[in-house]
Formats: C-alpha cells, sequence, structure tokens
C-alpha cells in the first residue's frame, strides 16, 4: 500500500510539473518573449517577472525599467517562472489554484484583459478556466464551502 501511494504521489507530482511548464510556456509567449527586442526577450525573463524586495532569483543580475528581472541567461528566467507557478500549486504563493485566468491577470499584467484572452488561447482554454483545470491539481477546499 506504502509503494502505491509513493507511484501516486510521483506520478501526479510529475503530471502536474508538466503542466506548469506548459502554462509557464503560455504566459511566455503572451509576455512577448519570443519577440525579438521584447523586453522579456532582452532581460531573458519569460515570464516579466517583477523583482521582490529582499528577494534575489537565482541567476538574477539586476533589475530594469520598470522593477523586471533581469536574468543571467533564458534558463534561469524559465526556472524562476517555472518556480512561482510551483508556488501557486502547493499553496505559498499570493495566488492560488481556485483563481482564474482571469483573476490572476489583475493582480499579475498591466494589460489584464489581452493577457488572460493570450495566455488562455495559448493554452486552448477560455479565460475564466480555474487553474485547478488547467494544472490537473485538485482544487483547495475554502472554508466558505463548508459553512451553511
Amino acid at each position: 500500500m506504502r509503494t502505491f501511494l509513493i507511484a501516486l504521489l510521483l506520478t501526479t507530482t510529475c503530471f502536474a510539473q508538466g503542466r506548469v511548464q506548459t502554462l509557464a510556456k503560455a504566459i511566455a509567449k503572451a509576455e512577448g518573449f519570443s519577440k525579438a527586442g521584447s523586453l522579456p526577450s532582452r532581460y531573458r525573463n519569460p515570464g516579466d517577472l517583477k523583482a521582490v524586495r529582499g528577494y534575489r532569483y537565482p541567476g538574477q543580475v539586476g533589475v530594469g525599467k520598470g522593477g523586471h528581472v533581469i536574468f543571467r541567461n533564458a534558463s534561469a528566467g524559465w526556472l524562476a517562472l517555472e518556480h512561482e507557478l510551483g508556488k501557486i500549486v502547493d499553496g505559498t504563493s499570493r495566488y492560488n489554484v481556485n483563481m482564474t485566468l482571469e483573476e490572476i491577470s489583475k493582480k499579475y499584467a498591466g494589460s489584464w484583459r489581452t493577457w488572460s484572452r493570450n495566455v488562455a488561447r495559448n493554452l486552448g482554454a477560455r479565460p475564466d478556466a480555474y487553474l485547478w483545470e488547467v494544472l490537473g491539481v485538485p482544487p483547495v477546499l475554502e472554508e466558505s464551502w463548508t459553512q451553511k
């Protein structure tokens, strides 16, 4: 039984990790990472992540225009984006899997309507899709769901 549970946990984790990478690619495309000369491309920052006071991402070499992180290379930028998305899955982010792409975009992107539509289109989803659906993880039980 113990072996089965470990195998199930590893399978679920690997499945979610694949979905995290898919979401990361959709975000990078929406941010314009593949466009030559774009800020995310110049800063090697596919998620267009902003600097966090008191925290330095692995591979961060500076902070550029608008507070966006500049990474040493694209690999460091991808790892940072995937790390931030992983925090959503494990519940340690200000975002959570019970939020829709649209709800996240209102906090994450300046042009939130465009961002949520583009990310959704890149995923083959709708802007009102919940992250738990996109990432293939269970929703997080919220206290308000159990109150009568």
